[in-house]
């Protein structure tokens, strides 16, 4: 086994002469077998535990001892606890990933702080099977389907020669203590179900089904990188940025082969499923305004362009603005000001700027998204205009009327922003102030 662990760290270039290595142990076979190897075969390594507090009694037992094997090898330990539930319930993540943030966070600070030149976690054999299975599950491109890297961005993982088997009987052979963690057996999770309803169906039909896995992801792998810099070539080519959104030339996609590959390489990035792409990748063949939808981002098909942009929640992008707000910076960038209205006063001949009676209005304004039904007076006109037919007469694409705000005083819109006032608070030859607004570029 320690032959065959330097014979990896070397073959794959995880370890240089002279580094020091941070190691993760969380008291499991998997990482206390990993520390043993470390140990043995007289590398320069550090350890870190994380304590998420998840499993009471348990959890502190496990720190307890991961502490104790560090005292006696005489090793330089971090340990740091985490409120996991605390930090999930907050951003809204699942309990495995708020883990995996706080962890990869806090090796990160060491890594910095320490002068570590890489981080080693204890992923096996088996974890690669059981990741290609998830990925396959819900849906992925080539690239899920590579399993997992020896090495990247400073994260070796040099139990990746082994199976899990392999890492038993070594901790049986060399009398490595470690701890069960109970969580590991809740079916709950959608990778120990993986782990012990699948991947054990799998090892009845044939015995070597994790090598086999192990195979076609270094083979897939080794194919990606050759299709990884066609795709790379590709989007110099196709996509463009423009603030915060991303364009996708049609005209140019419908005329590549690998097409329907980029497109899933790029958008299940963006939460969008493999079944959605391919409605998509058909959707550059038919009329425009098709919308798809994921989590957090909509995807448009307009005339020359996919265009991808992230999704606000309504009521996250709205804003209420006193009478002696100065400024905002959030939906939108903007200033205000009451000016008095006098024999200098000039009148504003930019769209990004408008005045507006302060007499006729009462704060607080509230700066909001435009919603169907909304409806204004447009100014220099005297009947009601709903603004979704406001914005088809102005000619403005299905992608940016999304993005049109409106001020909103007592429950009237006095602005539809960047376009048109509302008549009825517009100044007059008896307005004495006026509420001016300015949006900044």
């Amino acid at each position: 086994m320690r032959i065959k662990f330097r014979s990896f760290i070397e073959k794959h270039q995880l370890v240089g002469f002279g580094e020091k290595v941070l190691i993760a142990v969380s008291g499991g076979v998997d990482s206390m077998v990993m520390l043993n190897l470390f140990h043995e075969c007289g590398y320069n390594f550090s350890v870190a535990h994380c304590n998420f507090s998840l499993r009471g009694q348990e959890s502190d037992g496990d720190e307890q001892l991961v502490r104790s094997i560090c005292q006696d090898f005489k090793l330089e330990l971090f340990v740091k606890g985490f409120k996991t539930i605390e930090y999930a319930k907050q951003r809204n993540l699942s309990i495995q990933v708020a883990a995996r943030e706080l962890r990869y966070s806090w090796f990160r600070e060491i890594y910095n702080e320490k002068g570590i030149s890489s981080v080693a976690v204890a992923h096996n054999r088996n974890d690669i099977a059981e990741t290609m299975l998830i990925n396959l599950c819900r849906g992925t491109g080539l690239k899920g389907l590579t399993g997992i890297k020896p090495k990247t961005d400073g994260i070796i993982r040099p139990l990746l020669f082994a199976t899990r088997d392999d890492i038993m009987l070594y901790a049986k052979e060399k009398n490595i203590v470690f701890r069960d963690d109970s969580s590991n057996t809740d079916v709950k999770y959608v990778r120990n179900r993986i782990r012990h309803n699948v991947i054990s169906e799998l090892e009845r039909i044939n015995e070597g089904v994790i090598e086999n896995f192990y195979s076609t992801s270094v083979f897939l792998s080794q194919a990606w990188e050759k299709i990884e810099d066609l795709l790379i070539k590709l989007k110099a080519d196709i996509c463009k940025h423009i603030d915060n959104e991303i364009y996708y030339s049609i005209p140019k996609l419908s005329n590549e082969p690998l097409r329907q590959i980029f497109l899933v390489e790029e958008l299940v990035d963006f939460g969008f499923s493999t079944a959605q792409v391919i409605e998509i990748e058909k959707s550059l063949f038919s009329q425009p305004g098709k919308i798809f939808h994921s989590n957090n981002y909509r995807l448009i098909r307009d005339r020359e362009y996919l265009i991808v942009s992230p999704v606000l929640p309504m009521e996250i992008a709205m804003v209420d603005v006193l009478a002696d707000t100065q400024s905002i910076d959030f939906p939108l960038n903007m200033t205000f000001e009451q000016r008095d209205v006098d024999a200098d006063f000039e009148f504003p001949k930019s769209n990004n700027i408008e005045i507006f009676d302060i007499e006729k209005i009462k704060f607080p304004i509230t700066l909001r998204h435009w919603k169907e039904g909304d409806w204004f007076i447009p100014l220099g006109m005297k009947g009601r205009k709903k603004i979704s037919d406001f914005l088809i007469d102005q000619k403005i694409p299905l992608h940016i009327k999304e993005k049109i705000f409106v001020m909103e005083s007592n429950g009237d819109i006095i602005w539809v922003v960047g376009y048109r006032i509302d008549n009825r608070f517009r100044v007059t030859d008896i307005t004495k102030k006026v509420f001016y607004c300015k949006i900044s570029e």
